[in-house]
This record gives C-alpha cells, sequence and structure tokens, in this order.
C-alpha cells in the first residue's frame, strides 16, 4: 500500500468539504483516511487526489461515506410531527388542498421519511386532501437503498420518539425486524440527491431537512437553504433541526417558538429588500439562543455547543478513543454546561464506569437545582432543565440496587 502523506490527506478532506458541503471541522481526518484506504493498494497518492479533484465516481463516493452522519430514527423531535399533523395539515384541509407533497431532505436511511408518510396518511384519511408524494433524499446510494427495503432494526425505535402514528406490517411491530407497511410504500419514494446541488422538485407543502446543516460550512448551509426555500410551495414549510439554522433563513418568517425551528416561505410581496451581499461579505453564522417570548435559555455561550456536536460525530462514526477524549474537553472546558455532563455520565455508563456516571449524575442535579424546569438549554437539541434532572435522578434511582456507588 501507498503511504499516504498529510498534506495529501488534507487536500482529500478539503475535497470531501467541498463535495459534501461540510465544515472541515465536522470532517474527521481518519475517516478519510480508511475511506480511501482500498484505493491505495493500486494507486499513487498524488493519482488519487487528482482522481478526487476530476470527480471520479468511486473516489467522491468513497469520501461522502467519511463525511456522513446516519443518525436517525422513527419520530425524532416529535413535536414536529404533531405540529404537521395538528396545524400545517388542518390548515391544508380549510384551503381545500388536493395533494400534499412532502420532502425529507438529508434522510439518512429514511426513517423520518417513512415516519412523514405515516402521520400524512394518518391524518389525512377522510379529509379533502386525496393526493400524497413523500420523497426522501440522502447523498449516498446506500442510504437510499437502506431507506426503499424499509427494514429496520431496534436502534430504529426509541423511547424518545414515541410511534405517534401506525407504521409497520401486523406482525412486525412489536420487535425487530421491523417493516414499513405497504401503505406508506404506495406514497413514498426515494432518490440519491445532494443538498448543493438544485433541488429534486418545487412545490413541496413540507420539508424536512434535521441535523443535517449543523455539520456544514456557513456558506454551504446559506446555499442549501436557498435552494430549500425555493422548492418550497406558497406558504410552505421548512422544519429544521434545533440547531441548523441559528438565524432566520433568507424570504422566510418563523411559526411557533424559537426553538421548534419551523419556517413559512414569505409571499412575494413581502421580498421586497435589498440586494444579497456577496458571500465574502456576509456575516457568519452565529448561534444566539436570546428570542424574546420563549423560556430563559439559562446556558448563553455556543462554544460548548459546538464541542457537544464534535463529540456526537466521534461516538456515532464509533471513533471511541477520540470520542472519549472529546467528552472529557467538553465536561472540562464547560463544566457548567449540563448536556455535557449528561452525555459524559451516559458515556461511562456504557463503558460500565458506574461510579464516574454516578457522580456526574449527581453534579448535574447539584448544577440545575433551584433552575425553573421549563428553562431551555442549549445543546444540539435544546431540552429543558426538568429533562436533565428526570434522567439523572432515573439514572441514580436504577442504579442503587446493584451497587452502592449511586
Amino acid at each position: 500500500m501507498n503511504p499516504l502523506p498529510e498534506p495529501m490527506l488534507d487536500e482529500l478532506v478539503t475535497c470531501a468539504a467541498e463535495l459534501t458541503g461540510f465544515s472541515r471541522e465536522a470532517i474527521l481526518p481518519e475517516s478519510v483516511r480508511r475511506a480511501i484506504a482500498p484505493f491505495l493498494h493500486a494507486t499513487s497518492p498524488a493519482q488519487l487526489v487528482a482522481r478526487a479533484r476530476q470527480a471520479d465516481l468511486e473516489v467522491t463516493r468513497a469520501l461522502c461515506q467519511a463525511v456522513s452522519v446516519g443518525e436517525t430514527f422513527f419520530f425524532r423531535q416529535p413535536e414536529h410531527f404533531e405540529y404537521l399533523a395538528h396545524a400545517l395539515l388542518p390548515e391544508r384541509v380549510r384551503q381545500g388542498t388536493r395533494r400534499f407533497t412532502a420532502w425529507s431532505a438529508g434522510c439518512a436511511t429514511g426513517e423520518e421519511t417513512w415516519s412523514l408518510a405515516a402521520c400524512l396518511r394518518d391524518m389525512t384519511a377522510g379529509t379533502c386532501i386525496e393526493s400524497l408524494d413523500v420523497l426522501g433524499t440522502d447523498l449516498l446510494a446506500r442510504n437510499v437503498s437502506a431507506a426503499r427495503m424499509g427494514v429496520y432494526g431496534a436502534w430504529s425505535k426509541r423511547e424518545i420518539g414515541p410511534i405517534l402514528h401506525p407504521l409497520f406490517e401486523p406482525g412486525f411491530g412489536d420487535k425487530p425486524p421491523l417493516r414499513v407497511h405497504e401503505r406508506l410504500r404506495i406514497v413514498t419514494r426515494f432518490h440519491e440527491h445532494n443538498l448543493l446541488d438544485a433541488p429534486p422538485g418545487e412545490g413541496f407543502d413540507v420539508i424536512f431537512c434535521r441535523n443535517v446543516l449543523v455539520y456544514f460550512a456557513p456558506a454551504q448551509a446559506r446555499l442549501a437553504l436557498g435552494h430549500l426555500a425555493r422548492a418550497l410551495s406558497p406558504q410552505g414549510v421548512l422544519v429544521l433541526g434545533a440547531m441548523d439554522a441559528p438565524e432566520a433563513p433568507a424570504g422566510m418568517e418563523r411559526v411557533g417558538p424559537a426553538e421548534s425551528q419551523v419556517w413559512r416561505r414569505l409571499p412575494p410581496e413581502a421580498l421586497r429588500k435589498a440586494p444579497e451581499l456577496p458571500p465574502h461579505l456576509q456575516p457568519p453564522l452565529h448561534l444566539d439562543f436570546a428570542v424574546p417570548g420563549v423560556p430563559p435559555l439559562v446556558h448563553r455561550p455556543p462554544e460548548p455547543v459546538a464541542l457537544h456536536v464534535r463529540a456526537l460525530l466521534l461516538v456515532e462514526r464509533g471513533e471511541r478513543a477520540l470520542a472519549t477524549a472529546a467528552l472529557s474537553e467538553l465536561v472540562k472546558v464547560a463544566p457548567d454546561y449540563v448536556p455535557g455532563l449528561l452525555e459524559r455520565a451516559l458515556w461511562h455508563a456504557r463503558e460500565g464506569e458506574r461510579n464516574a456516571a454516578a457522580t456526574l449524575m449527581r453534579e448535574i442535579l447539584r448544577r440545575t437545582d433551584g433552575l425553573p424546569l421549563e428553562a431551555l438549554l442549549p445543546a444540539p437539541e435544546p431540552l429543558p432543565v426538568g429533562f436533565f434532572r428526570e434522567s439523572a435522578e432515573a439514572w441514580l434511582k436504577s442504579a442503587r440496587p446493584s451497587g452502592g456507588a449511586a
């Protein structure tokens, strides 16, 4: 195998960033090194970089695979599906809509797309909406293939994502394998798509693109948001993850509370504005969690959240040693960042280090004592103080019988 010099690895990381829109900070060089290792048996490093620069299909697919993040499960962030079911769909029914279209952008292995289809089928039955079209897209061919199969394991069904609407064929909903019902398959399709490219359609009533753009570089996030906004129907709605758009997407207005990250396309008459600044003059995206009219956010600095996102990225990619180091750094740099304390405590628990986990769980209770239970704490997915207190108390209670450490 030809050794890969560090400067060439760095160039391949740059290629991966350009291909996917990911910021360089969200790309793990070692993941890129592993992804391109098979090529180095028959190709020199210089030839490999040249192939990447020439958009060679095999090499670019390997680089995209190295960058991808696949964390997903059914009905993740259930409040978004509640909004769809009890606010957006009734509005469309009142307007007499007969056809409703949805796009799950960056859908990974499809759990979000099938959740959308289940919600739409369930909540439009017996209404004027007679036709549904649900599209799921992802950058990776293997993700799209898995999504089309619609067969899932236990990790796709979690307690924090309650099954709000029927999803599975009879006999396939209680334990793995979980097989998506045929009634959802007939309204759902999947395609490969890069969010940096023009959208795969237009006139969508709702687009879900959640927990994807948080990994993008600012300029690429703006580009992708522009594509998503243009793909919406007039008054269409874009649903983002908690950290995907810390500032208002151009041409859109917020719907509901700030933490929900639901945005509606503004009508044309509301879009009269100054010409857009060129990219090099645009202000950078920033993380500002103070929004009038919503529960107070207790911790304001954005840096711990960025560290937390990177740690989660390492966890999801199986980088055990690096994940351990990142979580340790997070707790050290931001000891009052409660979501980081919980993440580190759960990591200790998974590693069998119950005493260390118990110490951090008690620290969570100490640092949240007296705080309003409804106050939101910034995190990759902001959650109220009460969630962290209940999680720590439940873990300590469950740990008590098996050892006196807790």
